[in-house]
């Protein structure tokens, strides 16, 4: 049993290949026409955004609107798309002349997508047109009490969507089967970015229109990132190209963010803006309001402080929220194949990371909802591939006011009254579709790695494959009998262990973050297997080799 309890799974043992190709190969990159657009892809290979199906009919009626002086209003979500969108919109329009508006709900008062108390009050603002970014494709009856006021809508998404679309002026949805899009796993930022794409091309000379839409990619590459899309084909290229600009100081407020969590702007990677830039974007709707991320993103570097002390706080009840969870599910008899849990204090910001604490911890989904007067709000996340949006859609779907989210990840929010059924149904759901004996932690491990092959010329090759993220994960490998020759604890509170390991005639040096807990279990006078990540570690000049371990095991 490894240390984590994991089973671990090599991908590759092609011994007639080498490491890179191993890797390529893990990745679906087995001819030469992938290999050239996964390494040389550029911003001319993007797919036409007119290829969007009824992107021309949005496109006019958003012109009509910015000539005839329309008050607009871009409508979106509160997590790091759904502002990463409504940024990218709503500057283009102001930038453009429009008499533009923006709104972003609340979490914690409003939850997912339009109410009809927004439509209720866009009416009295004399608003003619919503441009949904992020949401829109489930919002049938508001878009009819929308149309009713005499409001046009056109939705951009990128979710699932019903079996009945709403009756919106027009739906950019690359999901829509009827679309013929070839990339259907881009995200709401990048329907906007395409969007405001068509567009400015329409409406500004070919200059001004490049270098715009060339100073946009920033802003995209975090919604890419942060909504964590499969980076392969044009987000891949969407994602490396932002992450370039960000790099050559091309966003201000991005940078303001990075400078004020200490984050130097010459080592951004997918994985700064992943686990870093993205948190503090979603920190501003999880614990406060997520205009604080808006206005950084448009230009009011002030909020980057703001944004990082809600991160921080976020840190903080977050863990407290888990633990409180963890103490609940303790006292159960048995656990369930679905995990449900109901908390009044619970913060609804906060829920999507506490029900991916309880998956991660139980190896099964993950249903925690907060209990409000008359309704609760839930966030889901699932394990395996189970796909739980679909899942729940079809069997209590009738029950939901509000429900969205992808494959792995969803929300809802469901009235007091359906509370009971809702339970019976996702139990019934937890025993017919999921197999207990599938709960496994599993750790996949791209390929083993040989002494020779631990070298700086491979570290350069590897990094070649960023930017690393879904659907191109950080390279995994293996060691097999590895000699571990001393432990220390390093960190500010000893909280990490450090040790050089000897494999065949190479010594390296190994890092193994927040594992100090589990320093008694590892033995360094036998062998270890261990599962790492590798990398050039400089400091102060000076450039090592260095393993980042992910688990590790005795050898057989």
């Amino acid at each position: 049993m490894s240390l984590f309890g994991k089973k671990w799974i090599i991908r590759n043992t092609n011994g007639d290949l080498n490491l890179i190709a191993k890797l390529l190969q893990n990745r679906g990159i087995d001819s030469p026409e992938k290999a050239e657009w996964f390494f040389n892809g550029t911003l001319s290979d993007l797919h036409d955004p007119k290829l969007l199906k009824e992107m021309g009919k949005a496109v006019l009626r958003i012109k009509k609107a910015i000539t005839d002086k329309e008050k607009i209003m871009v409508f979106g979500d509160y997590d790091v798309d759904g502002i990463t969108a409504t940024a990218i919109l709503y500057d283009f329009l102001k930038k453009a002349g429009a008499d533009v508006h923006y709104t972003l709900p609340n979490r914690e008062k409003d939850g997912y997508g339009l109410k009809d108390y927004f439509i209720k009050h866009f009416k009295k603002e004399g608003i003619k047109l919503i441009i949904t970014v992020d949401c829109g494709s489930s919002n049938f009856d508001e878009i009819k009490l929308a149309n009713e006021s005499g409001i046009d809508v056109v939705v951009t998404d990128h979710h699932n969507i019903p079996a009945k679309l709403p009756n919106a002026y027009a739906i950019i949805n690359p999901k829509r089967p009827d679309c013929g899009y070839p990339n259907k796993d881009i995200c709401g930022s990048s329907v906007a970015y395409k969007l405001v794409s068509v567009l400015a091309k329409e409406l500004w000379p070919t200059e001004k229109t490049d270098e715009y839409l060339d100073y946009l990619l920033t802003v995209v590459a975090l919604g890419v990132i942060g909504d964590c899309m499969a980076l392969t084909g044009e987000n891949r290229i969407l994602a490396r190209e932002g992450i370039k600009r960000l790099a050559e100081g091309k966003h201000e407020g991005i940078l303001a963010l990075l400078s004020e969590a200490n984050l130097p702007i010459n080592k951004i990677t997918s994985t700064v803006l992943g686990f870093q830039v993205g948190p503090r974007i979603n920190a501003a709707g999880r614990m406060d309001d997520p205009n604080h991320a808006f206005e950084l993103l448009i230009g009011n570097l002030e909020k980057a402080q703001i944004l990082n002390q809600l991160n921080e706080k976020r840190r903080v009840i977050t863990k407290k929220y888990i633990d409180e969870a963890v103490s609940e599910i303790e006292k159960m008899k048995s656990l369930p194949n679905i995990i449900v849990l109901i908390n009044k204090k619970w913060k609804s910001g906060l829920l999507g990371l506490v029900a991916n604490g309880i998956s991660e911890k139980y190896i099964r989904p993950a249903i925690v909802m907060q209990e409000k007067e008359d309704e609760f709000v839930g966030s889901m996340r699932s394990i395996n591939d189970f796909d739980i949006t679909t899942s729940l859609r079809e069997v209590a779907g009738d029950l939901f006011s509000a429900f969205g989210g992808h494959a792995m990840a969803g929300g809802f929010t469901l009235p007091k009254k359906n509370l009971a059924e809702f339970l019976k149904r996702v139990e019934i759901l937890g025993k017919t579709k999921i197999n207990p004996d599938e709960f496994i932690k599993i750790l996949n491990i791209d390929c083993e790695i040989k002494p020779h092959e631990m070298s700086f010329e491979t570290c350069h090759k590897i990094n070649k494959l960023e930017p690393f993220g879904t659907g191109n994960p950080e390279p995994v490998l293996l060691i097999k009998n590895a000699k571990i020759l001393d432990i220390r604890l390093v960190g500010k509170e000893s909280e990490h262990l450090q040790f050089p390991i000897k494999h065949g005639d190479k010594t390296v040096n190994a890092i193994a973050f927040r594992l100090a807990e589990h320093l008694d279990k590892i033995d360094p006078a036998i062998p270890h297997d261990i599962v790492c990540n590798i990398e050039i570690n400089e400091w102060n000049g000076n450039k090592k080799l260095q393993l980042r371990v992910v688990d590790l095991k005795p050898s057989v």
